[in-house]
């Protein structure tokens, strides 16, 4: 097998520099050719995704967090000369990790065993505009709270590593202002004073919140989990729900099933793909149905440590 591979050394605060040179000796000892390319700067997986021949190759795998997940998908869906996409793979040495649990991945070591598998899902994918730009995310978008946790969090993600999204909520629910928004989901209009929005695919974010516990990859649409104004003493009194997943029974909590959204806001509110911090609102969200394969891993099959 042929494997292209896309490697973020600054992952997971410097795991992906520590792990991708076990991750590429583990592939090429069962045999398997694997070249593979080193970020330098945000959005180079892109780049690098959108140009490499990937007609001859079998494989593309990212190694790093859900942001050289994210970025590589880009460069995926951008490359042009592609007749047929290669299965994509994922090997999780960021620091959150969050799509790659709904793949089965726990550990590195998961998703160099699921390549090595060759098991494959077709995963639906979010086509997403902003500022007259199309994005394809296949985790999460949010807007809110989210995105002020996540603007914080990367800053400090260094030194806190895996906490550092709960302390940064902590904070930025103490000072948060609601905003006006208006949501179309299939053509039908909701109107609220929102704290957050968050369009899901897949189960987490920040890497254990289980912001949209039934979310399910392919099935053909998404859901957008909606939080309105609430208490602050109430927020910081729910927050810890949504590790659980049992935010989604209080009655300030909405969610909104479908395949093609459109969002305002009053103001105008920055985004988090994937826990990339860009674009603003207004955005338009359209569903891909099963566009990419991704290799997946079955519980059975996770690695011990």
């Amino acid at each position: 097998m042929i494997i292209q591979l896309i490697y973020n050394p600054n992952s997971g605060g410097g795991r992906g520099n520590r792990l991708s040179p076990l991750v590429i000796q583990s592939l090429r000892k069962y045999g398997h050719k694997v070249v593979d390319y080193r970020t330098l700067y945000r959005n180079h997986a892109t780049e690098i995704a959108r140009h490499i021949d990937l007609n001859s190759c079998d494989a593309i795998v990212a190694v790093g967090g859900d942001g050289t997940t994210y970025e590589v998908l880009n460069g995926i869906m951008n490359n042009t000369s592609v007749k047929k996409r290669p299965p994509f793979g994922v090997i999780p040495v960021g620091t959150g990790n969050s799509f790659s649990q709904d793949l089965g991945m726990h550990h590195w070591k998961d998703g160099v065993l699921a390549v090595l598998k060759g098991s494959i899902k077709s995963v639906d994918i979010m086509k997403f505009t902003t500022e007259g730009e199309n994005y394809y995310s296949v985790n999460c978008i949010g807007l809110g709270i989210p995105t002020d946790v996540v603007a914080t969090g990367n800053k400090y993600k260094k030194y806190l590593g895996k906490s550092v999204y709960t302390v940064c909520a902590v904070a930025e629910i103490m000072r948060f202002k609601p905003h006006h928004t208006k949501l179309e989901v299939d053509g039908v209009i909701y109107e609220y004073e929102g704290v957050l929005t968050n369009f899901s695919n897949s189960t987490i974010f920040g890497g254990n919140m289980k912001i949209s516990p039934n979310s399910v990859i392919d099935d053909g649409v998404i859901e957008a989990v909606v939080l309105e104004n609430m208490p602050k003493k109430e927020l910081l009194k729910a927050f810890p729900t949504v590790y659980s997943g049992e935010h989604l029974n209080n009655p300030y909590v909405k969610v909104y099933q479908g395949k093609h959204f459109k969002i305002e806001t009053t103001p105008p509110k920055i985004l988090n793909p994937e826990g990339e911090i860009f674009g603003v609102t207004p955005m338009e969200i359209t569903v891909m149905p099963k566009e990419i394969d991704f290799f997946v891993l079955q519980k059975s099959e996770f690695t011990s440590d």
